[in-house]
């Protein structure tokens, strides 16, 4: 219902004032009139047209009702259709269902602008950014950030139906919202990347769908993770790190990577780099836990 079909409503149910409340009117204002031309030096006579003027001031009253009415119900009628329904774009499906907002990536590789516009659009001030990621991390949330919101604001992004395959026809990033969400949300998410594209991922190059799927390199030595590694005609890259000497943990630092790495150091992780690469984390010393994992 917009505003005047609201505003004629509410003016239908005003009622006209009856015939003889409006004589009753006119006489007590011609009255006072009288009254204030008793005390003068000389009465004035009252024009014809102050019976126009009366009928006027009385339907202005009227009008000025309804329309006090018409702002205290404005706000209300706002505020309860203030969020649209959905919106879309060239990158991006937007639309309500039951208790949250169900956004479909159309286009992952789309200026953000437009994921973000299309947010804005339903009310929400919500960022999002979707990074290159490894096969098994499309779909996963690299960062989540949260400000002015309550317990209640939920926010988060998946591959529907889960566990789908990207690429393939009814498979969708997506990122859920609440219906109530009334704060700042970012969210980094990961998305398939381009032939040639450095992941913004950390995994584990070894699991299922990666390029070492069902190998584990934790604990070998280089020469013989590198023999795996040629087998399955993968590049190899080395990121070398200093591992506490219990193994707790440990450092990495920038001067020390042009070092050679020789055969028999030790590898403590490998993780997709990009399509055909990966990456081995290795030191030259053996410590008693892998300081990767904690394990």
């Amino acid at each position: 219902m917009n505003e005047m079909t609201e505003l004629e409503r509410l003016r239908s149910e005003v009622p006209a004032p009856a015939a003889d409340a409006l004589a009753a009117q006119e006489g007590r204002f011609l009255a006072a009139l009288a009254a204030e031309g008793d005390r003068s030096p000389a009465a004035p006579r009252v024009p014809r047209r102050g019976r126009f003027l009366l009928a006027g001031l009385l339907a202005a009253a009227v009008l000025a009702a309804v329309l006090a009415a018409v702002a205290v119900l404005g706000p209300v009628v706002a505020g309860r259709d203030a969020r649209p329904a959905a919106y879309a774009n060239a990158a991006i499906d937007i639309e309500l269902r039951g208790d949250e907002y169900v956004a479909t990536i159309k286009d992952p590789f789309a200026d953000h602008a437009l994921y973000n516009e299309a947010f804005r659009a339903m009310g929400l001030d919500v960022a999002l950014d979707l990074r290159p990621a490894s096969p098994t991390a499309v779909g996963e949330v690299f960062r989540l950030g949260f400000s002015g919101t309550t317990e209640s604001d939920r926010i988060g992004g998946t591959l529907r139906p889960k566990g789908c395959t990207p690429g393939r026809p009814g498979c969708a990033l997506t990122v859920t919202v609440s219906k109530g969400f009334g704060g700042k949300g970012v969210l980094y998410l990961g998305r398939p990347a381009r032939p040639g594209e450095p992941y913004q991922n950390n995994g584990d190059a070894g699991r299922k769908g990666e390029a070492l799927e069902g190998y584990v390199a934790d604990g070998r030595t280089v020469a013989e993770v590198l023999a795996e590694t040629r087998r399955r005609g993968l590049e190899v890259t080395f990121q070398i790190i200093e591992p506490a000497p219990d193994g707790n943990g440990f450092s990495v630092n920038p001067r020390e990577q042009s070092a050679k790495v020789g055969g028999h150091w030790v590898v403590w992780a490998a993780e997709p780099q990009r399509q055909g690469a990966v990456r081995l984390l290795v030191s030259e010393k053996r410590v008693p836990r892998n300081p990767v994992s904690g394990e």
